[in-house]
C-alpha cells in the first residue's frame, strides 16, 4: 500500500482487498472470495461457499457460541467497474494519504466487509459472554441488482437481526430506497435531413418524454418519506440517431425511479404508463416501442422499536459515535432482500459516505474503518449477550 502513515492491521487488510479487483461487470469475485474464506477459516469460522452462477460464489462464515439468537452481517465483494473513469491513481492500487484510504471499493463496500471480518476475529478471540451465532454473508452481484443476496434468501437464510455494510458514515439507517430503472424506445422514420418531411424524428417524442418525467418528479417531491425524503424520477440516459445528416429513426430514454417504502414496482409501472399516455395525447405521432426493465429492487424499512435498531444505536454510542436517532439510506441495497423476503429486522451501517461511492478517487476515512470494526463487534456483543451478562456489555 502506498502513502503514509503506516497502515494498521485492519487498514492493511482493506488495502489487500482493494488490490484484488472484483468489478461488476463482469462480476468476478473469486479472488476476494478466496481472501474471505482464508480469513474466516483462520479465525475458526465454519465456511460455506454458495455457487450463485458458474464460478461466482457467495461466502458464508459462521461463528457459533452456543444456543441463542443469530446475528447476520451482510456486505458485498463486488465493486462498480472503474474502466470509463479517470483516476488520479490506479483504482486497484490502495493509497493511504491524509487520513484517507483511496481505491475502488474503499467505502463501497470493502471497508464494511473487512471491518465485519475484523469484528468477528475479535469475537472469536474473546467469546466470553456470547450466546448464539454470528453469520457473515459476503455476497457477489450486489452491484448487479443484488444477485448474491437474492440467492442467499432463496436458500432460506434465517436470522434474528442483521447489519448490512454500506457507506453511511457510521450512521444507523433503518430504511432505504428501491430502484426502478426502465428504458423506453421511440420509433420514427429515418430520412435524409435535407428532406426531413420524408421522415419522422424519433428524438422529438423522446425529448417530450424527458420533460414529462420532470413534471412527474415535481409531483413526487410533494410526498416525502420521513427518513428518505421523496421518491424521485430522473432521466439518466438518452440516445438517438445514427448520422449527423439523417433524421433519427429511433431514440431511447432511460429513467431511474427511486422508490420509498410503500411504493411498488406495479404502481411504478402504472405511473410510467400514465406518463406515456400523456405523451401520446400531446404528440399523437409518437410511436412508443419497447419498455425494457433494466434494474428492479425494492425499498424496505425496519421499525424503530426493533431490537437490532436499539442495539446498533447503543453500540454506536459505545465507540464514541452517539446518534440522536436513525437515518435513511438514499440508495438501494441488499437490506431489502433480508427484510422483505427473509423477514430479518435489519439496519444499514458502514464506513464512508454514499457520495464517495461509484466515482473516481473513491476513498474512506481511515478512522471510520477502525471504528466500524469496533462498532460491529459491539453490536454482536450486545445482541448475543445473555440476560445474565447484559450488564457487563452495557
Amino acid at each position: 500500500m502506498t502513502g503514509t502513515p503506516a497502515a494498521t492491521p485492519v487498514l492493511t487488510r482493506l488495502g489487500e482487498f482493494i488490490a484484488a479487483p472484483s468489478p461488476t461487470p463482469p462480476g468476478d469475485v473469486a479472488q476476494v472470495a478466496g481472501m474471505v474464506t482464508d480469513w474466516a477459516t483462520a479465525m475458526g469460522a465454519t465456511v460455506t461457499r454458495q455457487e450463485v452462477e458458474p464460478g461466482l460464489d457467495n461466502v458464508l462464515a459462521l461463528l457459533r457460541f452456543g444456543p441463542g439468537p443469530r446475528l447476520v452481517f451482510n456486505s458485498h465483494m463486488d465493486v462498480t467497474n472503474p474502466d470509463q473513469q479517470v483516476w488520479a491513481t490506479p483504482p486497484y492500487q490502495p493509497v493511504l494519504r491524509d487520513g484517507r484510504l483511496y481505491g475502488r471499493g474503499a467505502c463501497d463496500a470493502k471497508g464494511s466487509l473487512v471491518a465485519m471480518l475484523a469484528a468477528m476475529e475479535a469475537l472469536a478471540r474473546q467469546p466470553a459472554g456470547l450466546h448464539g451465532e454470528v453469520l457473515l454473508t459476503a455476497v457477489m452481484g450486489e452491484e448487479a441488482g443484488g444477485l448474491g443476496s437474492a440467492y442467499l434468501v432463496s436458500q432460506g437464510i434465517t436470522g434474528d437481526g442483521a447489519v448490512v455494510g454500506e457507506p453511511t458514515g457510521l450512521r444507523i439507517a433503518r430504511a432505504h430506497k428501491g430502484t426502478y430503472i426502465r428504458s423506453v424506445t421511440f420509433r420514427g422514420v429515418a430520412a435524409h435531413s435535407a428532406s426531413p418531411w420524408l421522415g419522422r424524428n424519433a428524438v422529438l417524442p423522446g425529448a417530450a418524454f424527458c420533460l414529462l418525467c420532470e413534471e412527474q418528479n415535481a409531483i413526487l417531491a410533494k410526498s416525502p418519506h420521513p427518513l428518505l425524503g421523496p421518491a424521485t424520477l430522473t432521466v439518466t440516459l438518452i440516445s438517438g440517431g445514427t448520422l449527423q445528416n439523417t433524421v433519427p429513426g429511433q431514440a431511447t430514454v432511460t429513467v431511474d425511479r427511486r422508490l420509498i417504502p410503500g411504493d411498488t414496482h406495479a404502481a411504478c409501472d402504472d405511473e410510467l404508463a400514465q406518463v406515456l399516455e400523456r405523451l401520446s395525447a400531446a404528440r399523437p405521432d409518437a410511436e412508443i416501442g419497447e419498455v425494457k426493465v433494466v434494474v428492479a429492487t425494492s425499498p424496505s424499512q425496519t421499525p424503530q422499536a426493533a431490537s437490532i435498531v436499539e442495539v446498533a444505536l447503543a453500540a454506536a454510542a459505545d465507540v464514541g459515535r452517539p446518534q440522536a436517532g436513525t437515518v435513511g439510506f438514499g440508495a438501494g441495497c441488499d437490506m431489502s432482500k433480508l427484510v422483505n423476503t427473509a423477514g430479518i429486522p435489519t439496519v444499514i451501517c458502514g464506513p464512508g459516505h454514499l457520495d464517495q461511492a461509484h466515482r473516481p478517487d473513491e476513498f474512506v476515512d481511515v478512522g471510520q474503518v477502525e471504528d466500524a470494526a469496533l462498532l460491529y463487534e459491539r453490536v454482536a456483543r450486545r445482541f448475543l449477550a445473555s440476560p445474565a451478562s447484559a450488564e457487563e456489555v452495557i
